[in-house]
């Protein structure tokens, strides 16, 4: 069984990104097709962020899980 802690920690990361998820559909998937005037554009930078920020994370992600296989790679030599 978890303690109090971990039950906390989990649950803030949930709805921390269940509301990411939520943010980035809707920049993603509703955005594009509201009129560029309209006051809901303030709240969401601009749509070639959308893809250009998860490439550069993915592409971060992958060099510190690969770093981390070399190591132990060759430490394991």
């Amino acid at each position: 069984m978890g303690t109090g802690i971990d039950k906390v920690a989990g649950t803030a990361a949930f709805f921390t990104l269940n509301a990411l998820f939520v943010y980035y559909s809707i920049w993603v998937l509703l955005i594009p097709f509201v009129d560029e005037g309209h006051v809901l554009h303030n709240y969401f930078p601009a749509w070639q962020h959308a893809i250009r920020v998860p490439v550069i994370i993915m592409i971060i992600w992958l060099t510190v899980i690969l770093t981390f296989l070399g190591a132990i790679m060759v430490k394991s030599r």
